[in-house]
């Protein structure tokens, strides 16, 4: 619909509301159809006003606790297969404890933390030099795109710049543009992916973020 709005002779806009309107149809005559589900599933959607709360809405402190026990189903059907009844603990002798597992449910959105750390005062982070980002076990080029995408400077841009020598030993020279800077190695590499990667170290060394 917004594309029609847009352009109302939009071919590919056209034949999608066409499909869609297409699908709602065979829809709505299924539900008339015998052995296809109309109803509802009886799921409650929590609300917006629900989910930002303070406590989670969905918890409630005796749940467990009055839960209701399982008397049914394919695990109770497999363990009355093999000689278990209700009431009895699970085990070759019997041996398995009857009472549920007590748990306590989480009512706020605190993180964990443990009964001593309670009283303490948060102790302020100890600040750090900056540190300088190596090469290990990352290629310049990447590094460089990953460097420029947390700024949000866009791709580098790498373009040839020289060619030149004989088939069997030519050289090249790459120059990057980062940030509508560029820059350029002088010295000339004798592949490809080389002289991309000595523009992108370069680069990275003149931004400061591999050392000179």
């Amino acid at each position: 619909m917004r594309k029609l709005q847009e352009n109302p002779n939009d071919v590919e806009a056209l034949s999608e509301m066409y499909r869609a309107q297409k699908d709602m149809q065979m829809w709505a005559e299924s539900k008339q159809q015998p052995g296809q589900f109309t109803g509802s599933t009886g799921a409650r959607v929590l609300t917006a006003a629900e989910l930002s709360s303070g406590f989670q809405a969905w918890a409630k402190k005796d749940q467990l606790a009055t839960a209701s026990p399982v008397s049914g189903g394919m695990g109770m059907a497999l363990l009355q297969k093999m000689g278990w009844r209700p009431g009895e603990g699970l085990g070759k002798n019997k041996e398995g404890t009857l009472e549920p597992l007590k748990l306590e449910i989480k009512m706020d959105k605190k993180g964990l933390v443990s009964q001593e750390e309670l009283g303490r005062r948060p102790v302020p982070p100890i600040p750090q030099a900056p540190t300088t980002k190596t090469l290990v076990g990352k290629h310049p080029v990447s590094l460089l795109v990953e460097f420029c995408s947390k700024r949000r400077w866009g791709v580098p841009q790498f373009d040839l710049c020289f060619e030149g020598g004989p088939d069997h030993r030519k050289n090249f020279l790459f120059k990057v543009r980062v940030n509508g800077n560029e820059y350029k190695p002088s010295v000339a590499s004798p592949n490809k992916k080389q002289a991309k990667a000595e523009a992108a170290t370069i680069c990275l060394q003149a931004l400061g973020v591999l050392p000179p």
